[in-house]
C-alpha cells in the first residue's frame, strides 16, 4: 500500500470509493452531507485530500483536511474556535476489507501536517456518536471528544485538538 495527497486524475476514484462506503454503511446518518462542491477538492488554499492506494492503483481509503473558514465555520465555532485559524478532518472512509487497520489514523497524521504549513492553530473534527471506530482512531491521533451536538437533521460529536 501507498499514500499519497489526491489530485484531479484522481476524481473517479473518490467517487466511486464514496459512493460504496456510503452504500455499505449499516447507518446511513453516520454520512454527513458534503457542504463543499467538487471544485475545492484540489485547491490546496482550500482542501487537502489523502489517499490510500493498493499498489494496483484501487484506491481503499481516504481522508480530507478543509481549512477554508467558509467549510470549517460551524464546527469550529460550536467548539469555540476562529474558523480562520481552524482546520477540519472530514470525509474520512475506508473499504469495508481494509478496516482496522489504522489507516485512517496514517491518514490524518499526514493531513496535521499540512494543518501546521497552513498555520492552523486548531483541529476539528465532527462524529457521529455511534461511529466508535473512528471516535477511537481521532482519539489515537490525540483529539478530544469536545461536546455533543444534535443539529436536528444529525447527532454528531465535536472532537478537537491544539496543533
Amino acid at each position: 500500500m501507498y499514500y499519497r495527497i489526491l489530485g484531479n486524475q484522481d476524481l473517479i476514484g473518490i467517487r466511486v470509493l464514496t459512493d460504496t462506503v456510503i452504500k455499505a454503511l449499516d447507518k446511513k446518518e453516520w454520512w454527513r452531507p458534503v457542504m463543499s462542491e467538487e471544485r475545492h477538492y484540489f485547491d490546496q488554499t482550500w482542501t487537502f485530500l489523502n489517499g490510500c492506494f493498493l499498489n494496483d492503483g484501487t484506491m481503499v481509503a481516504m481522508s480530507g483536511l478543509f481549512m477554508n473558514p467558509e467549510e470549517c465555520a460551524e464546527h469550529a465555532l460550536e467548539a469555540d474556535l476562529d474558523p480562520v485559524t481552524t482546520a477540519e478532518l472530514s470525509r474520512c472512509m475506508v473499504l469495508g476489507p481494509f478496516r482496522g487497520r489504522k489507516i485512517t489514523l496514517r491518514l490524518n497524521m499526514d493531513l496535521i501536517d499540512y494543518a501546521k504549513m497552513r498555520e492552523k492553530t486548531d483541529l476539528v473534527a465532527a462524529v457521529h456518536p455511534d461511529n466508535a471506530a473512528m471516535a477511537q482512531s481521532l482519539i489515537q491521533l490525540g483529539m478530544k471528544p469536545e461536546r455533543n451536538m444534535d443539529d436536528g437533521l444529525q447527532k454528531y460529536v465535536i472532537y478537537r485538538m491544539k496543533l
